[in-house]
C-alpha cells in the first residue's frame, strides 16, 4: 500500500499545527485571578488558585479550603478570502475550561494542597464548505493538569512553594483531503491529467492521540513589608511524545473519467469510470486501492510525533495602598520558540516516502498585565484588569487551526461573601485581537511562506468566570 499511505500526509500535515495551538494558552485558571486581568504572583487569591499562579502563595493559609470552578469561552471570528471577499465564520460551542483546588494549612508556616486546571487547549470548529477544511475543520486540544503542591514561609518575609504536574493531553482532528492535490497521482499518470478542480473533497481524515508526561512548578514570594511584595513563578516544559491513530472515510465526488487513460500496454481505465470507484480499485488495475469499496473505508496509519508545552515564568508586584485597595502588575514570558520544528516518524513506513518534518517558527511571547482589587467590606470585593501580549506564530503560520495574534484584553469581577464559610466569585473578560492575514492551506512540501496567505482572520471572545469556595 505505499501509494495509498502518501495520503496520511494530509492529516498529519495539520498535526503538529494543532498542538500548537497552545499559542492559545487559557491563563484564567481562578475566577478571583481572572477578574483583576490574571494579575497575583506576588499576591495569589486566598481560594487555593495560588497552586497555578504562585505556589509559595499557599504558605501561611489557615485551615482548610475546597474552590471549584470553571471559566466559558464563546470564541467568535471568521475569515474573508482575498479574491472574493467572502466570509466564513467560526462555529465554535460554547467552551468550559473547569479548575478546582484543595489547599490546607498544615502548619502556621507549611501548607499543601492539590489543584486541577487546563492552561493550554483549544477547540476551533469551521463549517465543511470552508477551503480550510484542507488544514482541519473540527480540531480539540487538551492539556490536563493534575497538581500536588508543598508551601512553607522560611522567613516572615520570605515563602517558597512547588509541586510536579501530572499532565494528560489529548489531540483530535478531523479534516477533509483534496483529490486535486493527492501526492500521488492516478496509477502513475500526473497530477491535472484527468482535470480534477481544486476543492474536491473525496477523504475524511480523523485523528486521535493521548499521551501522560510530567511537568514541575516553582514559585517564591518576597514581602519588603505590609504593603509591598514581589514574586515569581516558572512552569517547566512538558514533553509529549505522542501516539497518533488516523482512519479515513470516503466522501464521493460523482466524478468520472473523461477521457481513456492508457495505464500499462494492456491496461486502459475507459472514460465514464467512477473516480470513486477507482479509488478503491487496486494499483493493479490502474486503482489506488485507498477505500473498501464496501463499506467506503480506509485502514488506519499510526504515526508518532514528540509536541512540548511550553516553559511559562511569570514575575510582578502587588502594593497595598490602603482603604481596602490593591494595586497588582505582572510580567508572563512564554518560551514558545520551543515550538521550531515537528518531525512525524511513520512507523509502518518502509519507503520513507511520509516521514517528514515540519516548520511552525513559533517566538517566545510577552505579556503584560495590570490590576486592581477593592475590598469594599467583609461581604463584597471588588476587581478590575487590563492585558496586553503578542503572538506566538509568524505570519507564515498562521492557520485555521491558531488563527492567533497580538490581544488586548479587560476584565471584572468580585467575591460574594454568601456565609462566613462559604463564597461566591464572578469574573468577565473581553478578548479583541488585531486582525491578521493567514492562510488555509498546507503547503505539500518544504516550509510555507508568507506568499501563501490568502485572506484575513478576525477573532474576539467573551469569557466568563464562576466558582464556589467553602473554608472549613
Amino acid at each position: 500500500m505505499r501509494r495509498s499511505a502518501g495520503y496520511a500526509l494530509f492529516v498529519f500535515a495539520g498535526f503538529p499545527a494543532l498542538l500548537g495551538a497552545q499559542g492559545f494558552g487559557i491563563y484564567e485558571q481562578g475566577t478571583c485571578s481572572m477578574g483583576r486581568a490574571g494579575t497575583g504572583v506576588a499576591a495569589p487569591c486566598a481560594d487555593g488558585s495560588a497552586i497555578f499562579f504562585n505556589p509559595a502563595g499557599l504558605a501561611g493559609a489557615k485551615g482548610a479550603h475546597l474552590t471549584v470552578g470553571a471559566t466559558l469561552l464563546d470564541v467568535q471570528g471568521g475569515f474573508t478570502d482575498d479574491i472574493f471577499q467572502n466570509k466564513t465564520d467560526l462555529r465554535d460551542p460554547l467552551l468550559a475550561v473547569p479548575q478546582a483546588y484543595l489547599s490546607y494549612g498544615l502548619t502556621p508556616k507549611a501548607a499543601v494542597g492539590v489543584g486541577l486546571f487546563a492552561p493550554y487547549g483549544l477547540k476551533t470548529k469551521w463549517p465543511t464548505t470552508f477551503d480550510g477544511r484542507f488544514a482541519g475543520y473540527d480540531n480539540d486540544l487538551a492539556s490536563l493538569y493534575i497538581q500536588p503542591t508543598v508551601a512553607y514561609q522560611v522567613t516572615p518575609q520570605l515563602s517558597i512553594g512547588g509541586g510536579f504536574d501530572i499532565v494528560l493531553g489529548k489531540v483530535e482532528l478531523n479534516q477533509r483531503l483534496d483529490l486535486a492535490q493527492a501526492p500521488v497521482p492516478l496509477a502513475g499518470v500526473p497530477p491535472g491529467t484527468v482535470g480534477i478542480a481544486p476543492g474536491t473533497d473525496f477523504a475524511n481524515a480523523h485523528l486521535e492521540a493521548t499521551k501522560t508526561t510530567v511537568a514541575a512548578h516553582f514559585g517564591a514570594i518576597f514581602k519588603v513589608n505590609d504593603q509591598l511584595s514581589f514574586g515569581a513563578r516558572f512552569l517547566t516544559q512538558a514533553k509529549f511524545d505522542y501516539s497518533g491513530t488516523a482512519s479515513f472515510t470516503q466522501v464521493p465526488t460523482g466524478l468520472i473519467v473523461p477521457a481513456d487513460i492508457v495505464v500499462t500496454p494492456t491496461d486502459t481505465i475507459h472514460a465514464g469510470t467512477p473516480i470513486d470507484a477507482l479509488l478503491g480499485a487496486p494499483a493493479s488495475l490502474g486503482g489506488l486501492d485507498l477505500f473498501n469499496p464496501t463499506t467506503g473505508v480506509f485502514r488506519s496509519q499510526p504515526v508518532t510525533t514528540t509536541i512540548k508545552n511550553p516553559a511559562m515564568m511569570t514575575v510582578g508586584l502587588a502594593y497595598k495602598v490602603g482603604n481596602g485597595w490593591t494595586l497588582l502588575g505582572d510580567y508572563q514570558l512564554t518560551w514558545w520558540s520551543q515550538f521550531d520544528t515537528v518531525a512525524l516518524v511513520f512507523p509502518t513506513d518502509a519507503f520513507g516516502v511520509l516521514s517528514r518534518t515540519l516548520y511552525e517558527r513559533y517566538g517566545n511571547t510577552s505579556g503584560f498585565r495590570v490590576g486592581a482589587e477593592w475590598a469594599k467590606d467583609a461581604k463584597w470585593t471588588f476587581r478590575g484588569g487590563y492585558l496586553y501580549h503578542d503572538g506566538a506564530a509568524p505570519a507564515e503560520t498562521v492557520t485555521p487551526l491558531l488563527p492567533e495574534g497580538e490581544r488586548n484584553e479587560v476584565t471584572a469581577g468580585t467575591t460574594i461573601k454568601l456565609t462566613s464559610a462559604l463564597t461566591a466569585d464572578l469574573a468577565y473578560q473581553y478578548i479583541r485581537q488585531n486582525d491578521r492575514r493567514g492562510r488555509t492551506r498546507e503547503p505539500l512540501s518544504g516550509p510555507p511562506t508568507t506568499g501563501m496567505n490568502n485572506g484575513l482572520y478576525t477573532f474576539h471572545a467573551h469569557l466568563f468566570g464562576v466558582s464556589l469556595g467553602y473554608a472549613f
